[in-house]
């Protein structure tokens, strides 16, 4: 009866409202979503006074937010704020109960009860790592009886974050050098060249790229002395020449070549820790995080600590940092929730005086208001929010990293300036104003 209770006055709301309320959608939205899903679980008796408050709950914050929409009063917005806050309350223990409930099916091994269990896309589900690890291994084990569309999802999406982390800012490029080849150095960003006098020759590498770089080189020697010589992996800064080593060839046959890679990046870069960064949007604008440094989505990995920003295509986008814009893509209007769009995504990327750099990504086609060796000061606007590249949907990508070796970078864990707050990691799910 409850069920249909519920679901009835779903359908008698949509009868008067063509959608969610547009204020705070990104909070709203999902949590108006989950109330039919949760339907489903009402013939569990744990769960059905729960279900019970979050549907009052639920009607609440409709009507409120549907009020807030048409008047747009900062009160009736607060007030909306607020019935979202409490039906988000209500909804993390809903989660914590299926959570236990859970967790019991797969301790008596009631593979049925665990499956209708966990058949329900709702946010947040299969966030925790406790949570998630045995319900993942327990389905492995017995998916031939069944298989469960949310949780073969959450395989997919694991196995594709390790490949798709690092795809907003990452590009390795591996290359040769061979002293009886003809020239292509004009073609490359980074190269290597060499002098010679008599039986004397210096090896270079030089780095085009208006950002340090960070090479690794393996040497191929034959009847070759060296009398001097780098380390295998270092760093180039921008647009640098650097001496790698000098060789002494010990006759005709003498032969070498070099096989190198590089990445952007520093890895001597040392963080400034005690730098305070600016919110990324412009003067008393107010976003939602939404995901935060581990996130359950993208934030994995070598890309846990970057912080997506709940902005609409368009919001300006401000510097966090002083810096020195170093690479730019604005020409792209393709996006989409797959990897084979990350390399469409625009974006700007500034190196900071400590050798970090930071890179604003998902911005929209024509987007990107900087250019490449422009100094740029903190706040200042570098261009407009956006969808493009691996997302799924519109929002600022921002992370700080450096290179940690020259097959890898990583991102920093940094501190904001917030106002009406101290400094502090941003939380997912937290809104936060720029001052």
């Amino acid at each position: 009866m409850l069920k249909h209770s519920f679901l009835f006055l779903f359908l008698i709301f949509f009868l008067f409202a063509d959608e969610y309320p547009k204020s705070y959608a990104q909070l709203g939205t999902p949590l108006f979503s989950a109330g039919e899903k949760l339907s489903s679980f009402t013939n569990i008796k744990t769960l059905t006074p729960e279900i019970k408050k979050y549907q009052s709950a639920l009607l609440v914050a409709l009507e409120s937010g549907k009020r807030a929409d048409t008047t747009q009063e900062r009160e009736d917005l607060k007030r909306y704020l607020q019935e979202l806050r409490k039906l988000q309350k209500h909804y993390d223990f809903l989660l914590h109960l299926l959570h236990q409930e859970i967790l019991d099916a797969i301790q008596d091994q009631e593979y049925e009860r665990f499956i209708r269990l966990t058949s329900q896309q709702l946010q947040g589900l299969l966030e925790k790592k406790a949570i998630k690890e045995p319900s993942i291994a327990f389905y492995e084990k017995h998916k031939a009886e069944q298989k469960c569309d949310v949780l073969e999802n959450e395989i997919r999406n694991d196995a594709l974050l390790e490949s798709t982390a690092e795809q907003f800012y990452e590009e390795i490029v591996s290359s040769n050098f061979d002293p009886n080849d003809v020239d292509v150095s004009n073609t490359k960003k980074v190269f290597a060249y060499t002098t010679r006098v008599k039986n004397e020759i210096k090896v270079y590498f030089l780095n085009k790229n208006a950002y340090d770089v960070t090479l690794s080189i393996k040497p191929f020697y034959k009847n070759i002395s060296v009398a001097h010589s780098l380390n295998s992996e270092l760093v180039i800064g921008a647009n640098t020449t650097l001496h790698y080593a000098t060789l002494k060839l010990k006759g005709a046959k003498s032969t070498y070549g070099y096989s190198y890679q590089w990445i952007m990046g520093n890895m001597d870069a040392k963080h400034d820790d005690s730098y305070r960064y600016r919110l990324p949007y412009a003067l008393n604008e107010t976003y939602r995080v939404s995901q935060g440094y581990n996130g359950t989505q993208t934030h994995k990995g070598r890309s846990k600590y970057a912080i997506d920003f709940a902005m609409p295509e368009g919001s300006s986008v401000h510097a966090a940092r002083d810096g020195v814009v170093v690479k730019v893509k604005s020409d792209s209007n393709r996006g989409g929730y797959d990897k084979k769009f990350a390399q469409f995504g625009n974006f700007v990327t500034i190196a900071h005086i400590d050798g970090t750099m930071a890179t604003y990504y998902h911005l929209k086609q024509g987007g990107v208001v900087v250019s490449v060796g422009e100094q740029v000061s903190r706040g200042q606007k570098i261009g407009y929010s956006g969808n493009t590249g691996y997302s799924s949907g519109p929002h600022l990508h921002f992370a700080v990293f450096k290179a940690k070796n020259s097959a890898m970078t990583q991102t920093i864990a940094v501190v904001f300036s917030v106002a009406g707050l101290e400094t502090q990691e941003l939380l997912q799910g937290e809104a936060y104003t720029a001052k």
